[in-house]
């Protein structure tokens, strides 16, 4: 069944900044350390580097083809990595299919070491510990399966070429060391997520009204500024003599006033619309409207309606987009 534009715009709203009335503790953590990636890519290579360098001065002794199939391999999957990096952007290394060709590499120096008992198995829970941080637990703990998989087929191989006298022991020790710091690195990540949770609800929630802050409302106005995001308009609202309230009732009052009138404009607008505290007993409010007529008569609905509720009266002012340039200083 075919749309009608206003709720397209409306779907459109939702699925580009995501966002509820209030913000929500369970938001994804934004990467706000653009050379994060970068560098664990080139620490990829280093990591590479080093391990041929290990196997050219016979620390990890192996022969020449293996030596080329398993450094050449890592230094090839390394430099590729970082290579897909800048041709195409950002590369998550805690999602997709990266985590297990990590754990294939890993599996493909133990099989070229020939030494099961060797710890180069430690790469295994190197990426444990990583994806403990941003995973869940059940995710963590299948890739913790899928490592014991890994390991248990190096050993099989090693065994079926006659490449090593296997102690079978190693791939219970592994095994048992896979989910012990699968089960570990999750107890500690699940406070440092829910920490993560608290700390971005709270960058972008005004503690008072429990409305999206001034910081989060910017984020969303700048996600709005093309034609392509469709009609919007913006609110902007102000108690009436809210100075002499809080001088003649006390703050708490006034407190307790401007809460109230949070409260009754979020039953004006719709669930997708963006309403935050600007400032002080400033309320904005980001909208999808077809028309500036529209949001006139929005805003004189949600006027007469505070002013019924609450008992005090409210200005407002408004602005439409597209039309002259959308800012917070128009609105």
């Amino acid at each position: 069944m075919p749309m009608d534009r206003g709720t397209a715009e409306r779907q459109s709203l939702r699925s580009s900044h995501g966002e509820q009335r209030r913000a929500s503790a369970s938001s994804p953590i934004e990467i706000v350390d653009q050379s994060y990636w970068p560098r664990a890519l080139v620490l990829r290579i280093v990591i590479a580097l080093a391990y041929i360098a290990l196997v050219a001065s016979g620390v990890l002794p192996m022969s020449a083809g293996w030596a080329i199939a398993s450094g050449g391999g890592l230094l090839l999957y390394s430099v590729g990595l970082l290579a897909v990096y800048y041709r195409f952007g950002l590369i998550n290394l805690y999602r997709g299919y990266y985590p297990y060709t990590d754990a294939l590499v890993v599996t493909l120096a133990v099989v070229a070491l020939a030494r099961p008992d060797y710890p180069i198995w430690m790469g295994y829970f190197m990426v444990l510990q990583s994806l403990a941080v941003v995973r869940s637990t059940k995710y963590v703990v299948a890739f913790s399966g899928w490592c014991m998989a890994n390991f248990w087929s190096g050993m099989a191989i090693l065994a079926a070429t006659d490449r090593a006298d296997i102690d079978w022991t190693w791939g219970v020790i592994v095994s048992i060391m896979a989910l012990f710091t699968a089960a570990n690195t999750d107890i500690i990540s699940a406070s440092t997520r829910k920490l993560h949770a608290l700390v971005y609800r709270a960058s972008l929630t005004d503690p008072l009204t429990e409305l999206a802050n001034r910081r989060r409302f910017q984020q969303v106005l700048d996600d709005h500024g093309s034609p392509e995001c469709g009609s919007v308009a913006v609110f902007m609202y102000d108690i009436d003599n809210f100075k002499q309230v809080n001088e003649t009732t006390g703050h708490v009052f006034a407190d307790g006033v401007l809460v109230r009138v949070a409260r009754e404009l979020e039953t004006c607008f719709r669930e997708a619309d963006v309403i935050a505290r600007y400032g002080g007993d400033e309320i904005i409010i980001l909208a999808h409207m077809n028309s500036l007529a529209e949001a006139l008569a929005a805003a004189e609905r949600s006027v007469t309606h505070v002013t019924d509720t609450v008992g005090v009266t409210v200005s407002v002012g408004v602005s439409a987009y597209p039309s002259p340039a959308l800012t917070i200083d128009a609105a």
